[in-house]
């Protein structure tokens, strides 16, 4: 299984359709995520609630296009894996549905959250991996 697509997927939005040679995709992809990640603070909200300042990252934080973010990344990776085509199996799309809604549901709720930022981020990505895992186990 080409796991490294959906590994290199979750590094950066685009960069497993840059593997799977979608190449207009992946440039799209990339400038979309860009975009979003920069008028929603999410870099600079990581870097505080990464260095202790929680409060302060969940003040800099834009609500309206961090909503938009996880279902955005989850489906860039899934993107990325289904179109390796690595299995016809497609079971293993329940659990990046459950990491979109995780991560959507866990911005809703950011402020009883410890370390926020980082642990919906952590979530997202476990979810996706045991996904993509689960993809490649079933892959006969």
């Amino acid at each position: 299984m080409r796991i490294r697509v959906a590994l290199l997927s979750i590094v950066m939005p685009g960069l497993g359709q840059l593997l799977n040679r979608q190449y207009i995709k992946s440039v799209v992809f990339l400038i979309i995520e860009h975009l979003i990640n920069r008028l929603a603070h999410i870099n600079k909200a990581l870097l505080l609630d990464m260095n202790g300042s929680h409060r302060e990252a969940l003040e800099i934080i834009n609500y309206e296009y961090a909503m938009f973010y996880p279902g955005f990344y989850v489906l860039c990776v899934l993107d990325s894996v289904i179109n390796a085509k690595v299995t016809k199996d497609t079971r293993f799309i329940y659990w990046f549905i459950l990491a979109g809604l995780s991560g959507t549901t866990g911005i809703i709720y950011l402020s009883f959250i410890p370390m926020p930022i980082f642990t919906v981020g952590f979530l997202m990505v476990v979810l996706m991996l045991i996904g993509t895992v689960y993809c490649s186990k079933n892959n006969k």
